[in-house]
């Protein structure tokens, strides 16, 4: 695949890079993907896969000394704020769905300047911000820019962690220059999430 228009990623955001990463997954997976495409009317995106039924696996003391954990640390998050800054509606829901348990206040910015303009006019609603990388008007680089040039203490210790399918290591350094304080993979895994939330808000 190609882009139309390279400032297509600047204008909506993200990069393409998806339909290249699912077409990976799809044929390890032994399937299949296409698409059905007709010019202003959009896409249809179908694919097939071949999975089994998972089963589950126990450790020595099963799931109860997990769960017990799990308990634990999500007690001690809630009634946190979070600023999550993703242009991706579906993104969205499962940051939001993946904290869920956890019972902490998730406010949403569609791009770099909205999280920009709500953390100016709260900053200290937010004890962390997750910051998606490619956003249209303002992206996560440059919108954590403007927060630490802010000056005041709250801009310059808010925790922000990067969202990215970008996950080389000149992508984590470029993102700790700016001033991010880490960075997360997507596909989000919940238990790094949780480790970078402890790493940062949990007292």
């Amino acid at each position: 695949f190609v882009q139309a228009d390279s400032s297509t990623s600047r204008k909506y955001g993200g990069t393409g890079l998806g339909l290249a990463i699912s077409k990976r997954i799809v044929t390890m997976m032994a399937g299949k993907i296409w698409i059905d495409s007709e010019l202003g009317k959009g896409a249809k995106f179908t694919f097939t896969i071949k999975a089994g039924i998972a089963r589950e696996e126990k450790g020595e003391h099963g799931s109860a000394e997990r769960d017990d954990s799990d308990r634990e640390w999500t007690a001690a998050l809630k009634g946190k704020r979070i600023l999550l800054a993703e242009d991706v509606d579906i993104n969205r829901e499962i940051v939001i769905s993946l904290l869920e348990p956890a019972k902490m206040e998730i406010d949403c910015a569609e791009n770099g300047l909205r999280a920009f303009e709500m953390f100016e006019a709260s900053p200290e609603r937010y004890d962390m911000i997750f910051m998606d990388l490619q956003m249209p008007e303002v992206d996560g680089y440059e919108a954590t820019r403007m927060i630490r040039a802010l000056g005041t203490p709250e801009a310059a210790g808010i925790p922000i962690v990067a969202m990215t399918a970008n996950v080389f290591r000149e992508d984590v350094e470029k993102c700790l220059a700016v001033g991010m304080n880490g960075h997360v993979g997507k596909p989000l895994e919940i238990d790094e999430v949780f480790n970078e939330m402890k790493k940062y808000i949990v007292k």
